[in-house]
């Protein structure tokens, strides 16, 4: 049976019960006046009633029917955690600050850098006094004596005592672990 061609697509959806309101009138109103396209519908619904489902059984009803209630219960479950790790965060970031706010102070006091004292120094008139006076300051520098403190340090005659702490000293270092020694 030729149908027409302008309709077909229109039929297929008729039958299938998934056409607009407005596109369903043309569609009964063109199925008034042709047979051809009649008899196409009532094979096309009689295609699709074999590919139908079966109705649903008893529990399948009760499972649809409980779905709405068990989503939102699931999604409100969800919400519920998700609001809840959010606040321990906050928390855990506000308490972060709160330790910052209050160490801060403390911790930069402790490692603030101190700065060396200011030393008066003349400057050269010529690149070669500069270099002259760089020498001067760096031959009569004494490294260990800052470290030593021996600049007021007077040479002190040795004690009796002073051999033994020498003897002792010396065990000490040469020991294979110098823990047992003490």
């Amino acid at each position: 049976m030729a149908t027409c061609r302008d309709y077909e697509e229109s039929l297929t959806l008729h039958a299938s019960g998934a056409l607009e309101p407005g596109e369903e009138a043309r569609v009964r109103a063109h199925l008034e006046s042709c047979a051809a396209c009649r008899d196409e519908v009532e094979a096309l619904r009689e295609v699709l009633s074999l590919a139908a489902l079966p109705p649903p059984s008893a529990r399948e009803e009760t499972v649809l029917e409980a779905l709405p209630r068990t989503t939102v219960s699931r999604w409100r479950g969800t919400q519920v955690q998700q609001a809840a790790r959010m606040r321990t965060a906050g928390a855990l970031l506000a308490l972060a600050a709160a330790v910052l706010l209050v160490l801060g102070p403390v911790v930069r006091q402790r490692t603030a850098v101190p700065t060396p004292p200011s030393v008066d120094v003349e400057l050269p008139d010529s690149p070669a006094e500069e270099a002259h006076s760089a020498l001067e300051e760096w031959a009569l520098a004494d490294p260990l004596a800052e470290a030593l403190d021996l600049s007021e340090a007077q040479p002190e005659e040795l004690q009796p005592g002073d051999e033994v702490l020498d003897s002792e000293l010396d065990d000490f270092l040469s020991s294979p672990n110098p823990g047992d020694s003490l």
